[in-house]
């Protein structure tokens, strides 16, 4: 089973249709209604030959009760369906975790998930922010509507307080 991890900036028509395609709502985010931000940077599995797994980054600036902090936020987390289950997903967040912190060196990866996902980023050694999360919306700032993950590098702990992403979420 030949794995290949390729990290790009703008992924092809073919590698979009074959990663995101394959059904509606595939983030279940979409009963939030939100407009997010795109990623900086694509890492994609490769098994095959054929993309199978994706994950996305940014690097970006928010602001904690009123400090910078620089962090990477995670987003495009996505396997096809049927190679789901197998570690894949799991490969490239790991993969994204250590190139962001040690290409990078931000304080802390932040994402946005859904609830039935916690214990999955947990797993990894996310948790959940403690303390509110405004979000950019085409309206103005609002409560993130969804719960918000932090990977803590470097000792930074559990990021609380009051988070202004000052930015769409990702």
């Amino acid at each position: 089973m030949a794995e290949e991890i390729r990290q790009t900036e703008v992924l092809t028509d073919e590698e979009e249709q074959r990663l995101f395609g394959w059904g509606e709502n595939i983030f279940g985010t979409e009963a939030h209604k939100l407009t997010w931000r795109s990623k900086d940077l694509h890492f994609i599995l490769y098994l095959k030959g054929e993309p199978v797994s994706h994950t996305s980054i940014l690097k970006h600036v928010i602001s904690l009760d009123g400090q910078p902090i620089t962090v990477a936020g995670v987003g495009g987390v996505v396997t096809v369906p049927e190679a789901q289950r197998k570690g894949f997903a799991r490969k490239l967040v790991q993969h994204a975790s250590r190139f962001f912190e040690q290409e990078w060196k931000v304080d802390a990866g932040l994402l946005f998930c859904r609830t039935a996902l916690k214990p999955y980023y947990e797993a990894l050694g996310w948790q959940e922010v403690a303390g509110p999360v405004l979000i950019e919306q085409p309206n103005g700032k609002v409560l993130s509507p969804m719960h918000v993950m932090v990977l803590p590098l470097d000792g930074t702990g559990v990021l609380s307080g009051t988070i202004d992403l000052k930015s769409l979420p990702w």
